[in-house]
This record gives C-alpha cells, sequence and structure tokens, in this order.
C-alpha cells in the first residue's frame, strides 16, 4: 500500500479540518467578539500550531483474522508565516507513518521516511492553517453563534463562542471545492455530501489581541465511497470527527529552509 494511501482514510477529513478553522455573562457579544478576531487578521504574521483529530469510523473490517482499527487519532504540528504563505508542517498518520511538509516560495518537499523529495505540480497539498485564522467571509455562513463562559487556555483570558455554520451557505464559498479533493486532487466526495455534514466550531479567542487560541470542530459526515470499498462502512453509514488546533508563539520570527539534500518524488509514492 503506497505512502500517502495509507492515510487517505482521513485525508479529506483533515482538510476540512483546517481548511474551516477560521481562525452567557457580561462583555462584548459573541458577534462582536468574531468580528473583532476577524479584524485581527491584518496584525497577525506568523503563528505555530498543533492539532489532534480523532476519526471514528462507522465498522471494523476483519483481515487476515484481526480486526481493524475503528478509531484513529493523528496529531499534526507546524508554523505558518501568512505574509510569504512559507509553512511547516510534520504529521503523524494513524497509521503509524510520519510525513513533513515544507513550503519555501514556489518549492514545496515533502520528507517521507526520513527522505526528503521536492513535490511536483501535480501533487496538491492545502496549507495547513492559510484561512485557520482569517475568517471575515466565513461569519455570514454561521447560521447560530452563542458566547459560553469565559476561560483560560496555556494561562491566557479566553472568550469562548460556539458557532454551527449553514453548510449550504458554505460550500458556496471560493475554495470550498478542494474539500471534496484528496491529497492528490482525486474527487472524493460531491457537493451535495458537504452540504450534509453536521458540524459544529467551538472558538477561544484571547481577549488581549481578538487571536484565536484554540479552535475545536466537530463533524458528522456520510461515509465516502473509499471507506465502503475498504470495508469500514456500508451505504448510509455516518462516520465522526474531531479536531482540536491550539495556536501559539504568535507573531515569532520564522526560520524556513530547503533541505540540503532531496530528489523528485517519485510518482508511486501518490498513487
Amino acid at each position: 500500500m503506497k505512502v500517502l494511501r495509507k492515510f487517505l482514510i482521513a485525508a479529506v477529513v483533515f482538510a476540512v479540518s483546517l481548511m474551516l478553522l477560521l481562525a452567557s455573562g457580561c462583555g462584548p457579544s459573541a458577534e462582536t467578539i468574531l468580528n473583532k478576531a476577524r479584524s485581527s487578521e491584518k496584525t497577525l504574521e506568523t503563528t505555530r500550531f498543533s492539532l489532534e483529530q480523532k476519526t471514528r469510523l462507522p465498522r471494523a473490517p476483519i483481515r487476515e483474522g484481526k480486526v481493524e482499527k475503528q478509531v484513529f487519532i493523528h496529531r499534526a504540528t507546524g508554523e505558518y508565516d501568512f505574509r510569504t504563505g512559507n509553512f511547516r508542517i510534520s504529521v503523524g498518520l494513524p497509521t503509524g507513518t510520519n510525513l513533513s511538509m515544507l513550503k519555501i516560495g514556489e518549492k514545496q518537499f515533502w520528507q517521507i521516511a526520513g527522505n526528503w523529495y521536492e513535490s511536483t505540480g501535480t501533487v496538491k497539498v492545502s496549507p495547513p492553517v492559510t484561512q485557520a485564522l482569517s475568517f471575515a467571509q466565513y461569519i455570514k455562513t454561521f447560521k447560530e453563534i452563542k458566547k459560553l463562559g469565559d476561560t483560560k487556555i496555556d494561562g491566557e483570558a479566553v472568550y469562548h463562542i460556539k458557532a454551527i455554520p449553514n453548510m449550504k451557505e458554505l460550500v458556496k464559498l471560493p475554495g470550498v471545492n478542494e474539500l471534496l479533493k484528496d491529497p492528490t486532487g482525486k474527487q472524493v466526495r460531491s457537493v451535495d455530501e458537504l452540504e450534509d455534514m453536521k458540524v459544529v466550531f467551538d472558538f477561544y479567542i484571547r481577549k488581549k489581541d481578538f487571536f484565536i487560541k484554540r479552535s475545536s470542530t466537530s463533524i458528522e459526515a456520510k461515509a465516502t465511497n473509499d471507506l465502503i470499498e475498504l470495508g469500514y462502512a456500508e451505504p448510509g453509514d455516518k462516520m465522526y470527527m474531531d479536531a482540536v488546533v491550539t495556536f501559539s508563539d504568535f507573531n515569532k520570527r520564522l526560520f524556513f529552509k530547503e533541505p540540503a539534500k532531496y530528489s523528485p518524488l517519485p510518482q508511486e509514492q501518490v498513487q
């Protein structure tokens, strides 16, 4: 089984988690907080982040007399420069495979099994948090926004906002069509399937500067054909995902350097 095929199960969900991260009591309202968080994107230059995603599949097939995993957990860490678009991300996949991605200018590099490769134009990877902290265009798609109790994360005071998007409106936004594809560009979902997703966001926004400190996403979605073919689901089954992204080191200086040695990315790695 090829490297990228191993984590195809979670690839689209991972993209959904990262692309849709938009970044009662007294005090400002939920709408005011979100609008201030929106304006804070003008002063946000860099950030580091960590992500943990849990995917629960409907069924666990039996192969060679053994029951396959039904719950998959994978983690990622990285850093992103909003001014240049450069990023570095390391992903621990549910299969045990580690994958690192590095973007510097127009070049993009993948590290697989300890070896660095330069990717070609046919390999597409959604930048990890390009819109995680810039969600002006998404606010209008929320059908419900609610302010919950204030709390602290890493010792920092934050507002807690819960938001539920109108998926039929969300799918109309530019760029959302990319969520229909896996990292190789293959379409694995339809627009109708995206519209049927049930999504809930929890935003934790720093009081001192309105940067998003943490974003939590819960998704209920129809199982994809890939999962059905692999025996993890039957038609009509639902799969469940929970992802938490925590941001840190806002506006710290980041350094990105090309690998000292790398090769062209073999095509068989992405099939």
